[in-house]
């Protein structure tokens, strides 16, 4: 084995290794996503919901981000499904189209 080819086998070896040990839990999991929805109630990304109730929740929202995202993370359900390296997390919301995100490296990755 070559050194570029060793190099490249001991980096997969230590990103897995790295990507194991910092896989969040479903509670980490809740934590990042309230983090993330306050994060995107404060920069009004958000209010793009289907139904004028939910658009009107949001507008009030904007006083208290971090209050508010508590609040809506209630309503929302999450389906944490655990690999080795990494997570699944389907989240559904109410008035919002679901989203899928992966779970890794201390992190919530959401498309």
């Amino acid at each position: 084995m070559g050194l570029i080819s060793k190099t490249v086998f001991y980096a997969a070896i230590a990103g897995a290794g790295a990507a194991f040990a910092t896989k969040p839990s479903i509670d980490e999991v809740r934590l990042l996503f309230q983090q993330r929805l306050a994060t995107q109630i404060e920069d009004g990304s958000i209010v793009n919901a289907d139904d004028s109730a939910t658009q009107a929740l949001l507008a009030a929202c904007q006083i208290s981000p971090a209050n508010c995202a508590r609040l809506l993370e209630g309503a929302v359900s999450m389906e944490y499904s655990d690999y080795l390296l990494a997570a699944v997390v389907d989240a559904r919301t109410p008035g919002f189209e679901p989203r899928q995100c992966l779970a890794a490296f201390d992190r919530l990755f959401c498309r």
